[in-house]
């Protein structure tokens, strides 16, 4: 039994990344409590006030999240993190530069933090502006309470490239399962007393769980959680210089989105409803596959560039790129085939009439082309990722977006709504075609003799490539 076990495991290893299996599964379980969430807060407040100052607080501290800490934390940590762990004899460099960046990333977030606090009844008037006085105020206490849940979130962030860089996946998926768990448990206990106050403090409670498991997960690294002021170090310079072009991108995904909806604003009615609909059904596949498995084979690519493993860098990236390939063109074929059904199973009745379901079909069968397209940009980003260039992705990025609007533009009076979908497929292939052209030369370049920086700075931990 231990030998089928074993011949197994290493049957699915050769096709599936370490660690994706288990990244799935949770990413699946995130999804499904996020349907179970959705349907509490429609039974518990309905579509009213108490609902629109809820999300509406929720914006601003999660834009600075982002910008600040989420969008230039994901890129460079594990490549440098991974090449101190490789360069030294032990893991002290690599866990000096991430208790640094854990301290750097809670800093930064109290001090926004206390700014988005001070700043709340200020924001009620700019963000809530539409709002009448009482959920202006409720606007203000929800915001307050919220930026308390985004500073547990900049350590989690922190430990969770940690998790990922010593492939410690179901800490680190779990972690959004139990946040999401804890605004439920919130809501169903307390809000009969509290209101939706008492959502506010589930995510709370929430964000504790999320930073508790993740830190649980470290114990079984050499990582300890402590403060570190390395931030003169080469590895923090270069992180630094690394994570800017990452925060530059952030609005990349906002815009889009909010590109798309303005045009299909002055589509017609329905339309704007459907574009979400159908938006919700293609992410779903490419969240599943295309980023669980481009995060599993995250940290081997980086330690691979960090050996200076050519070989092993390319072998890993191109069975990657085969696996996402073809199992996102299954669940491309069967979106596609089951559009309909699944819309009309799914949403169809009451007020979403037959006109509504095959509108929003439609949509869903044409965003079903850019499923393997919208997939591959992360395994290709990863990679350029591993070899500590986070520059090119972002160029590649707006480029897409360039073509997203040119094509979208070019086809909305021939094809109206589905002008987007064809617009969105156009632009993830143009951004595929500039992430393989830019990456193709690294990869050929991993391996080559000793890194340059290694003969002629030895001291440098780590370096431009």
């Amino acid at each position: 039994m231990t030998a089928i076990v074993a011949t197994s495991r290493a049957a699915i290893d050769r096709v599936l990344p370490r660690g994706a299996i288990v990244l799935t599964v949770l990413s699946f379980a995130y999804f499904a409590m996020g349907v179970v969430r959705n349907r509490v807060f429609a039974n518990t407040y309905g579509a009213g006030a108490e609902l629109d100052a809820y999300n509406a607080a929720f914006r601003i501290p999660e834009i600075a999240l982002d910008v600040l800490v989420a969008a230039g934390l994901t890129a460079p940590f594990v490549p440098i993190f991974t090449s101190l762990r490789h360069e030294r004899a032990d893991d002290g460099d690599a866990n000096g530069f991430g208790r640094t960046v854990l301290t750097g990333a809670i800093a930064v977030m109290t001090v926004a933090s206390i700014a988005i606090f001070l700043a709340a009844p200020w924001l009620a008037g700019v963000i809530g502006g539409g709002f009448d006085a009482a959920t202006q105020d409720l606007y203000v206490q929800l915001l307050r309470i919220n930026c308390l849940a985004q500073v547990l979130f900049a350590a989690s962030m922190v430990l969770g490239e940690v998790l990922v860089a010593h492939r410690r996946f179901v800490f680190y998926a779990l972690a959004p399962v139990l946040y999401t768990t804890g605004i439920i448990v919130g809501t169903v206990l307390f809000a009969s007393r509290f209101g939706i106050v008492a959502s506010a403090w589930g995510a709370v409670g929430g964000a504790v769980a999320h930073l508790a498991i993740r830190a649980v997960g470290t114990t079984r690294t050499s990582f300890r959680i402590g403060f570190g002021s390395a931030f003169g170090t080469p590895a923090f310079r270069e992180f630094f210089r690394l994570m800017l072009p990452r925060m530059a991108s952030v609005p990349i995904d906002p815009l889009t989105v909010t590109y798309f909806t303005a045009v299909a604003a002055g589509l017609g009615v329905g339309s704007v409803s459907s574009l979400s609909f159908a938006l919700d059904y293609q992410v779903l596949p490419v969240s599943l596959i295309g980023v669980s498995f481009s995060l599993a084979i995250f940290p081997v690519l980086s330690a691979a560039f960090a050996d200076g493993d050519g070989a092993g860098f390319r072998a890993e990236l191109g069975r990657n790129l085969i696996t996402i390939a073809l199992l996102t063109a299954v669940a491309a074929i069967g979106l596609f085939v089951l559009a309909t059904p699944l819309v009309d199973r799914l949403l169809g009745g009451g007020q979403f009439d037959a006109e509504d379901v095959s509108r929003t079909a439609a949509v869903v069968a044409a965003f079903a082309f850019s499923i393997p397209f919208d997939a591959l940009a992360y395994p290709l980003s990863r990679g350029l990722y591993a070899t500590h260039d986070t520059l090119r992705q972002v160029v590649a990025s707006f480029a897409g977006l360039v073509v997203v609007v040119a094509v979208t533009q070019a086809f909305v009076g021939s094809e109206g709504l589905l002008a987007i979908p064809l617009g969105y497929t156009a632009g993830v292939i143009a951004k595929d075609v500039l992430l393989a052209m830019f990456l193709a030369p690294r990869v050929r370049r991993v391996g080559r003799a000793t890194r340059p920086d290694r003969e002629t700075r030895p001291e440098s931990a780590v370096s431009e490539p």
